[in-house]
């Protein structure tokens, strides 16, 4: 039981350790942009202006999933869904003109042909990501919170789930140990996304970690049109005697008209 305890968290301190280690360009802050980067539009109707300020002249408007090519990042700024947003100079087609940053998607990721647009909102101490997406000539938009802002995001396939056309999976990343390090399983469902999962890991070396993951139909001992949850704890109670405690939970999962069923994180009734 102790060697089988240790080896687990060692592993789960290694992966977590790599992870935290990793550098996200793709997010490296809020409407932060390279001179040179394409960068696709979020906002829809943007204005394009001739000044960095909100009361200069429209150039053009500008529709969401519409691109520019990002040019210099300007000193002005504007507060904008509660960040202080920078104005950028940018080229679009032959015209050169200034967009708020906050209107511009920090990351554009397509699912089956269909492209997801991505910007960050702030409530209070909350921050959000927004995502958009256009379908049949109007845009939806799904709003997640999140724990944290440094995070990458990975398409996936149906990963052997029936009746799914693919996951967006908002990964977080973290530069120490007991940050949150889970992430987000958003599943397309009738021109939408659904917010399935939002799993958490966290670890304190050598003391404690608690990590939950979902292994899929096609990953390495999944089941067959099941989802299958794994929650693990373990925590070293007392070194000098080598008392460990540990717990396991996991539940099959399935994916039926939008939603997961059962709850994954249902609490475990009293016995």
């Amino acid at each position: 039981m102790k060697a089988r305890f240790y080896t687990t968290l060692l592993v789960c301190i290694f992966a977590f350790s790599s992870i935290f280690s990793q550098h996200n360009p793709e997010q490296a802050g809020f409407g932060e942009f390279q001179p040179g980067q394409q960068v696709y539009v979020f906002g829809n109707e943007v204005q394009l202006r001739t000044a960095p300020d909100t009361s200069s002249d429209v150039l053009q408007k500008l529709k969401i999933g519409e691109w520019v090519k990002i040019i210099e990042k300007t000193p002005n700024s504007w507060p904008y869904n509660g960040f202080e947003s920078p104005f950028y100079k940018v080229k679009y087609n032959e015209m050169t003109g200034y967009i708020l940053g906050g209107l511009l998607s920090i990351q554009r990721k397509t699912l089956k042909g269909t492209h997801y647009y991505f910007a960050l909102s702030k409530q209070g101490n909350t921050v959000f990501l927004n995502i958009r997406h256009v379908q049949d000539g109007t845009y939806w938009e799904k709003k997640t919170r999140l724990v944290h802002t440094d995070f990458k995001i990975t398409v996936l396939g149906d990963k052997g789930v029936p009746n799914l056309d693919g996951i967006l999976f908002v990964d977080y990343l973290s530069n120490t140990e007991d940050r949150e390090n889970g992430g987000i399983y958003l599943f397309p469902h009738n021109h939408m996304l659904t917010e399935v999962v939002q799993l958490s890991q966290v670890s304190e070396a050598g003391n404690y970690y608690h990590s939950e993951n979902l292994i899929f139909p096609d990953d390495h001992g999944g089941i067959p049109d099941k989802i299958f949850y794994k929650k693990e704890q373990g925590k070293n109670l007392d070194a000098s005697s080598n008392w460990i405690q540990t717990a396991v939970e996991t539940r099959e999962l399935s994916w039926v008209d939008g939603k997961l069923i059962p709850k994954y994180n249902k609490k475990v009734p009293n016995p």
